[in-house]
């Protein structure tokens, strides 16, 4: 009984992973959940090549990216842990939930560049339940408004910057440092950690956001690659503290 139990957590996991990879791979391009299609030709694939073998398209012959393969493994560690942590399947499923909503906010913003409305609204839904249950409604309602309400500030105040900064220099910054998706984000990780959580859960990936800037900047420098403009996707950096502060808070001094 044993056994069948981790196999079916196995297979949970590995489900998680392909979903969030079809979403990742259809929602960007086609804009709502349609039938799989190859990322190179966007031919339409069939079920059972796209999600199990040969993962080819049969028109341009290109094979499924090694995310794929990556995300699915994670998902299925994922779901390893999840169960040793609490072996409840109602409990597992709902672990396989958020981080499913979190790998595709991640996946689609490090891509694409893009935090889409679809994906935010059913953030609401995921934050407000997740929120309700471990916060209580009140603080998982006023986390929602003040995660959105601080980025937006920083929204506008990058967006004066950016208009400074172009006006100083005669040339138009290719992209914004914050899109409005990040503030949506925001506002939607603020339902799942709640009032006061999401103040340090933004501080945080501001912090982080800062550290891996700063990484990429000396490395660009030192390779000779370094642009003015050079951006960052910055709904990653909002994920990771959100899964740090949701799930590894008693390993942090705080």
């Amino acid at each position: 009984m044993e056994y069948l139990l981790y196999v079916l957590v196995l297979l949970f996991g590995w489900i998680t992973g392909a979903f969030v990879n079809y979403v990742s791979d259809v929602l960007p391009i086609r804009r709502q959940l349609v039938a799989p299609i190859c990322l190179n030709c966007e031919t339409r694939q069939g079920m059972l090549n796209y999600f199990f073998w040969p993962r080819r398209c049969q028109k341009c012959n290109t094979t499924r990216s090694k995310r794929v393969w990556i995300i699915e493994f994670i998902y299925i560690l994922v779901a390893i842990w999840l169960w040793q942590d609490q072996p409840d399947i109602i409990q597992l499923v709902a672990g396989l939930v958020v981080f499913a909503y979190f790998g595709i906010v991640t996946i689609i913003d490090f891509e694409h560049r893009l935090i889409m409305h679809p994906v935010s609204f059913a953030g609401v839904i995921i934050g407000l339940i997740y929120g309700t249950i471990n916060h209580g409604l009140l603080p998982t309602l006023i986390g929602g408004v003040a995660g959105f309400g601080i980025m937006l500030l920083l929204y506008f105040f990058g967006y004066l910057f950016s208009g400074f900064v172009t006006r100083k220099r005669g040339q138009e910054i290719g992209e914004e440092a914050l899109g409005f998706g990040d503030v949506n984000l925001s506002g939607v990780l603020g339902l799942f950690l709640g009032w006061p959580g999401i103040i340090v859960g933004l501080i945080f990936a501001i912090i982080l956001a800062g550290i891996v800037s700063l990484a990429i900047l000396v490395f660009s420098i030192v390779n000779k690659r370094y642009k003015y403009n050079m951006t960052i996707a910055y709904g990653p950096y909002l994920v990771a503290s959100a899964i740090v502060l949701l799930y590894f808070k008693d390993y942090l001094i705080l």
